[in-house]
């Protein structure tokens, strides 16, 4: 299975910067009007990317919203710092010692309400400056921004030292996308399904028919998932291709209803007792047989990285790699109703429509 995610590599250059930074707004006087604009200029630089443009870019300081207050009068609020597609930023500049809580609060507040009444998309990212001292960030992936606990805490005085939130920053003024697990998770299955998809067309060539593949494919499918997401420890289905069924490929089907039995029953497999995996889904364990071929096209699906796919797109992963045409003219899909409960049980609050 791949490592975990790496974080973007940062330049010399962009830390040296940012270190020099830190240096020259040390012991800085508050001043929120006079600074904010002048730190923020200054912090894009050293994080090498754009700075704000003129007004009326979408990328700009003051950004004006027409606001409707409690006694129905029309109004406009400033954004300090917006950048369309992006990020809303509320700054504060409090005086020298800590930031103040309370005041992050209050400005995380003001914040959401210009979100609300922001013309077109909402932008992915939310952020809250105090000057030279802290940004805090969140983020609506997961359909909303939350409350204020949600937020995380960049301590800027010691950004140079924090590749992976100096590499935050970075994507979230120049390409917050990279940022959506959905995109994510899109990337793999679009990567994946063809792989599948070789594998569902060797089956159907052998005579195997599609409710049969379909079975056998959905069990690979959730197990290299497992996997990813620790609930297999180990790696045992990749390991099992790599050192048992490639140099072996008679032994690739014995070998991988051997480990679905232990995760139906809860057993041990390879010196380590497994999670029962319920629901009735590992009681079919059946393996079919795999070509040399086949067994090299499964190892790099299982060598991908599961860890970010959601289960509500097993089923249009195994639609598109179980005869796409013919799915798309009949409008139907067949995903085994195991696999259901399966994924509700052990998942919960993810969602899990696959058929």
């Amino acid at each position: 299975m791949p490592p975990p995610k790496s974080e973007e590599t940062i330049a010399p250059s962009i830390l040296d910067a940012l270190r020099k930074l830190v240096e020259r707004w040390a012991g800085a006087k508050s001043r929120e009007r006079a600074t904010y604009q002048l730190y923020l200029g200054e912090l894009c630089a050293a994080l090498g990317v754009e700075g704000p443009r003129p007004a009326g870019s979408g990328y700009e300081y003051e950004f004006p919203i027409k606001v409707v207050n409690r006694d129905g009068i029309d109004g406009t609020n400033f954004v300090d710092l917006f950048k369309r597609d992006h990020f809303v930023l509320e700054a504060k500049d409090k005086a020298a010692g800590r930031t103040d809580e309370l005041m992050l609060r209050k400005a995380y507040g003001q914040a959401r309400s210009y979100v609300t009444n922001l013309p077109g998309t909402t932008p992915p990212y939310l952020l809250i400056l105090d000057v030279a001292k802290t940004m805090m960030v969140w983020d609506r992936w997961e359909g909303g921004f939350g409350g204020f606990g949600a937020g995380r805490r960049i301590d800027l005085p010691s950004l140079h030292e924090r590749t992976p939130d100096i590499a935050l920053l970075r994507d979230i003024w120049a390409r917050p996308q990279v940022r959506d697990p959905r995109a994510r998770a899109q990337a793999i299955t679009e990567k994946i399904a063809g792989k599948l998809a070789k594998l569902a067309a060797s089956l159907e060539k052998r005579g195997y028919d599609q409710e049969r593949a379909s079975r056998f494919l959905i069990r690979c499918v959730f197990t290299m998932f497992a996997e990813d997401v620790k609930l297999l420890h180990g790696d045992p289905f990749a390991r099992m291709i790599e050192e048992v069924a490639i140099p072996t490929p008679a032994e690739s089907g014995p070998a991988a209803e051997e480990l679905w039995s232990a995760m139906d029953h809860g057993k041990r497999f390879d010196f380590r007792k497994l999670l029962r995996f319920n629901g009735h889904f590992f009681k079919d364990a059946e393996a079919l047989p795999l070509t040399p071929e086949d067994l090299d096209v499964l190892l790099e699906a299982a060598k991908a990285d599961w860890s970010d796919v959601e289960p509500s797109i097993f089923g249009t992963l195994l639609t598109r790699a179980l005869d796409p045409k013919e799915r798309h003219r009949l409008g139907a899909e067949y995903t085994p109703p195991e696999c259901i409960e399966v994924m509700n049980e052990l998942f919960g609050g993810r969602r899990c429509a696959v058929g």
